[in-house]
């Protein structure tokens, strides 16, 4: 089977990427697990942490400081961090701020990646890949999230091995009074690996 670099769902990239770069296994860790709604059709990862666990059987820990896993042992994580910055309350009460918390602007978002990837070179063993998942946002005006990521990633030592994206053709699109760039509806799967 031949796959391909654009998907509409999170499974069918999780079923390419692992076929391509995991020998078919799931992911290892997932330490942003939140409620599992990934892992809804694909096997769930070993190890799950989050912030803010949803379930039971979730570590509570902060991706950025991974204290429960030891240096050079992970084989695979899946990195899906929240994506929201914005130095003011949500006026639209949009459903993504209101579930997931949002940083108070881009550089602080892009701190927490960095500090978030030096903390999961630390646990990968050499050769072990992470799955980001990132989309580029727009508050009157464009972010290059993706491209953010990937320099930070290689000054880190990480290279990167290939980049997916998923469409959703569900987006939720707000009514704009001008519109200074074009909505998103993809992200981007950035597999990097160490």
């Amino acid at each position: 089977m031949r796959f391909i670099s654009v998907y509409e769902s999170d499974n069918e990239m999780f079923e390419a990427i692992s076929k391509i770069f995991l020998k078919g296994k799931s992911f290892e860790l997932d330490p942003t697990f939140s409620k599992g709604n990934f892992y809804k059709k694909f096997p769930e990862p070993k190890f799950k942490s989050d912030l803010i666990p949803q379930r039971n059987d979730v570590i509570k820990c902060d991706c950025r400081d991974l204290t429960y896993v030891n240096s050079n042992t992970i084989e695979s994580i899946c990195f899906d961090p929240p994506f929201i910055f914005r130095n003011r309350k949500s006026v639209t009460n949009d459903i993504i701020s209101a579930r997931f918390s949002y940083f108070k602007s881009f550089e602080e978002l892009i701190q927490m990646y960095f500090d978030s990837l030096k903390e999961f070179y630390r646990i990968l063993k050499k050769g072990g890949y992470i799955v980001f998942k990132c989309q580029d946002m727009t508050d009157g005006k464009f972010y290059d999230t993706h491209t953010k990521i990937i320099e930070m990633a290689r000054d880190i030592g990480f290279s990167l091995k290939d980049i997916g994206i998923i469409v959703k053709k569900n987006k939720i699109l707000l009514k704009a009074k001008k519109q200074n760039c074009l909505r998103k509806v993809h992200s981007y799967y950035l597999i990097l690996r160490k």
